[in-house]
């Protein structure tokens, strides 16, 4: 379907600028842009009477199987530490989860993220009773609504060995089928849609054999890892204590940086952990709501110099929202950051996904994959590329979405799904129900 969009205010993040032009979308792209385009034959015209329109926001660190556990039964006892609430929450989560739920918080996550413009997830899943063909699970749900995603499983040794390397051979099976960002796929469900890293859960439950091994995957398939780091201080630690290495030297020394690796968190990295990674040019993705639900202490975005990215970490895939949190939290922690660092960081995500999939994701210039957002967004104030990030620090909000669009095809149109949303929300909470009562089991 080819696609007339009249009279927008096209926002671009950075550098930031917004001017009213007509786009014409063809093939999945922006085949034309500027002022009064005369329609062609064929082809839709939708006049947006001066809607913003800018790319579809990146959620560049999530967990979608935690969709389901909103209002989740509480765990056995309230967890006194961060290693408490992996073990009492979470790792009984991702432990009840089976194909029908994996499927299904899939779903959910993915019509969420939708919900709120945002149109790729880099996700990291975990489903240790169910480890084999858990992404291609992943991925069929994500397709079903429509977004693109970088998708990756967690090996890790809390399981033991044969769960570790069953997780390690699902990384492989899935890599070999669907590409890294740099080795296309030989055949896949619309590959343009999809890609995949190395995933790992996090150097505290991972021996030197399973590094070496996510490295070794790593460079056969030239992809990146995607981890959880210094997110606590057991973390750092554990690798001091261990292997008298500080968390990214370790890293480094079993090969499992490049520049398409993703650092989680990195709460409590070293200047030389920080310097070290920075040298390998990792991208260092920050997770404020979930770093100050967990009480794990705020990141040093300031240091992580220009390849810093935004994430959720499975608190849903509202970038509007979160880039408000870590806006709001670094103020108020004298981070040194600013509205318009967070504009940057915005943008960052849209630089991540390009170069994962190889295509300007990040504007919406002749070219670009026409992935974007349309917002009705009232301001009693002008909007300006001026004072764009203090409008998206005090005014914008998934509230104003009206309309999405992946790869050319509306995923949402007038706030309206083109499929049934309610019923598949409503088996979601039928598979919310039997994900908690497993959760008690476990």
């Amino acid at each position: 379907m080819s696609y007339l969009l009249k009279d927008a205010r096209v926002a671009t993040l950075d550098p930031p600028a917004i001017s009213r032009a007509d786009l014409r979308i063809a093939a999945g792209r922006i085949v034309e842009r500027g002022p009064a385009l005369v329609p062609l034959e064929g082809e839709e015209v939708i006049d947006l009477c001066g809607r913003l329109a800018m790319p579809g926001m990146v959620c560049a660190h999530t967990h979608l199987y935690s969709a389901l556990a909103r209002g989740m039964p509480a765990p056995p006892r309230t967890p006194s530490n961060f290693k408490e609430i992996l073990e009492l929450v979470w790792w009984r989560l991702d432990r009840a989860l089976g194909e029908e739920t994996i499927y299904w918080s899939a779903i959910a996550g993915a019509m969420d993220a939708a919900r709120a413009g945002t149109t790729c997830l880099f996700d990291h899943h975990a489903s240790p009773s169910h480890i084999s063909g858990s992404l291609d699970i992943v991925r069929e749900a994500i397709e079903k609504v429509g977004l693109r995603a970088v998708l990756c499983y967690e090996v890790t040794d809390r399981g033991g060995a044969a769960e570790r390397d069953n997780g390690l051979e699902e990384s492989r099976s899935f890599l070999s089928r669907i590409g890294s960002s740099t080795l296309p796929a030989s055949h896949a469900h619309h590959p343009s849609l999809f890609r995949a890293m190395v995933g790992a859960h996090a150097s505290f439950t991972m021996s030197d054999e399973s590094l070496d091994a996510c490295a070794e995957l790593m460079q056969e398939f030239d992809a990146g890892l995607h981890i959880h780091v210094a997110e606590d201080r057991c973390d750092v630690e554990d690798a001091r204590s261990r292997y008298n290495l500080g968390l990214v030297e370790r890293l480094a020394k079993h090969g499992a940086l490049n520049n398409r690796t993703i650092l989680a968190h990195g709460i409590h990295l070293s200047d030389e952990d920080i310097r070290l990674a920075r040298l390998a040019g990792v991208w260092f993705a920050h997770n404020p709501r979930s770093n100050m639900n967990n009480q794990v202490g705020y990141a040093p975005v300031a240091k992580f110099g220009d390849r810093v990215v935004l994430g959720t970490d499975g608190i849903g895939a509202d970038m509007f929202e979160e880039a408000r949190f870590a806006f709001f939290k670094g103020r108020d922690g004298r981070a040194g950051f600013g509205a318009d660092d967070w504009l940057r960081v915005l943008a960052n995500n849209h630089r991540l996904a390009s170069e994962a999939f190889g295509c300007d994701l990040g504007s919406l210039d002749v070219g670009s994959i026409a992935d974007l957002t349309v917002l009705d967004y009232q301001s009693p104030t002008i909007l300006t590329a001026e004072n764009l990030a203090w409008h998206l620090a005090f005014g914008m909000s998934s509230a104003s979405v009206e309309s999405v669009m992946v790869n050319g095809r509306f995923v949402i149109r007038d706030r309206r799904f083109p499929f049934d949303a309610e019923g598949l929300y409503l088996q979601a909470r039928a598979a919310g129900e039997k994900l908690w009562a497993r959760l008690r089991e476990v």
